[in-house]
């Protein structure tokens, strides 16, 4: 009996896993297909063309470059391309998945369409980590506008395998991509918004502060200082508003709070770091207080000051991420005002209609996770709160004297 039931757990398990594999081959081919109409492939073809009219000598040199869609012309039917063979192969075996709802062996009932379920969930989640490209020892990732395109191609296949198998593909994509916008998933492993929240905070944001990059606020992104090639990424594909735009896309409002409360969470160490300068600077600051009408002994005591330039590149630090921040924030604003119209006006207008300012704070989370600006921001309050000594007395001064 209990040979009989693993038998038959061994085929069904064997049966989905085949299913994913064909499955998986199907949406990396779709996945490279659709990366071969991202804009940057257009750069080629645009100088082929210059070359064209240029009238080289080498014309009958040139490379013809193939354009995406060539591979759907077909001279005859029976050629089968890879395509069409593994097309054939997951119609098959989809249709002996979905032959029997159940399967009923001794008293216990085994579902196959739940293995195949199971396989397909695993494999995506595993995917959309996959497709980060998150390489930890060259610090490159993945441009978050490709990683969507990639993301799209994949789920577009996964939808057609509704018209194989009675079963809810939504339902797998809700517990994949939720899983997504969190710190770590099920199984525990990093997820899309941690691998860049990572990314943005440990790296991107270090490189801001360095002095190698800057906040143009024309441009609403940050621009490179530096000759091109000077440091491992450009900039400007990585926090231009199209960028910041898919990234609230992929991670949501669930995934874009974690960002800000990481990004908060620096914020706060440099404030405390600050009080500290404050505290080594104490006397001198209170005679600066205390003289700012007597310019000779102002200036006397300015010279006495300690780490004035560590002053100032905290400061900048905390000016480089809270414009981050507030960029990502509008992109975000800018994806829910094109899927959740109607909710985001609610949100807009609990804001602007509420009576006695917000005691409790709840509308102003509210607000903040929607990306909205709020008067006072609820997650840099919390975020200095927990690192808010005992004593309110010494506080206070130390807040006066910065």
């Amino acid at each position: 009996r209990e040979r009989s039931l693993s038998v038959v757990n061994m085929f069904l398990d064997e049966m989905a896993k085949e299913a994913k594999n064909i499955i998986t081959a199907i949406c990396d081919e779709q996945c490279k297909l659709s990366d071969k109409l991202l804009p940057k492939y257009c750069a080629i073809l645009i100088s082929q063309q210059l070359n064209r009219k240029k009238k080289d000598k080498n014309k009958k040199n040139a490379v013809e470059i193939e354009k995406p869609g060539k591979e759907s012309y077909r001279k005859t039917r029976e050629n089968l391309t890879t395509m069409d063979k593994l097309h054939m192969a997951l119609t098959e075996l989809s249709f002996a998945i979905n032959y029997f709802s159940t399967v009923n062996v001794w008293e216990y009932t085994f579902a196959p369409r739940e293995y195949l379920y199971q396989h397909l969930e695993n494999r995506f989640a595993r995917a959309l980590v996959g497709m980060v490209m998150y390489n930890a020892d060259t610090n490159e990732i993945a441009k978050p506008s490709e990683l969507l395109v990639s993301v799209r191609a994949y789920m577009n296949v996964l939808q057609t395998i509704e018209n194989y198998v009675h079963i809810d593909i939504t339902r797998v994509f809700n517990n994949c991509l939720l899983q997504q916008t969190q710190a770590i998933d099920s199984h525990g492993d990093k997820t899309i918004a941690a691998l860049y929240t990572q990314w943005y905070s440990e790296i991107f944001l270090r490189r801001v502060s360095a002095g190698n990059i800057c906040f143009s606020m024309n441009q609403r992104a940050f621009v490179s200082l530096t000759a091109e090639g000077t440091i491992p990424f450009n900039p400007e594909e990585f926090s231009d508003i199209n960028e910041l735009r898919a990234l609230a896309e992929l991670i949501g409002p669930y995934g874009m709070k974690f960002l800000n409360e990481t990004l908060m969470w620096h914020i706060a160490s440099q404030v405390s770091e600050l009080k500290k300068l404050a505290e080594s600077n104490k006397e001198v600051l209170l005679s600066l207080r205390t003289n700012f009408d007597k310019p000779e002994i102002m200036k006397e005591q300015f010279k006495k000051l300690n780490n004035v330039e560590n002053v100032l590149q905290r400061m900048t630090i905390i000016g480089v991420i809270l414009s981050f921040r507030n960029l990502a924030q509008s992109c975000l604003a800018d994806v829910l005002e094109e899927r959740i119209p109607f909710l985001l006006s609610s949100i807009v207008d609990f804001r602007h209609h509420l009576p006695s300012g917000d005691p409790m704070k709840i509308v102003s989370e509210m607000t903040s996770a929607a990306g909205l600006p709020c008067k006072v921001d609820p997650t840099l309050t919390n975020a200095l709160k927990m690192q808010k000594p005992e004593s309110d007395g010494e506080e206070h001064l130390l807040v006066c004297l910065l």
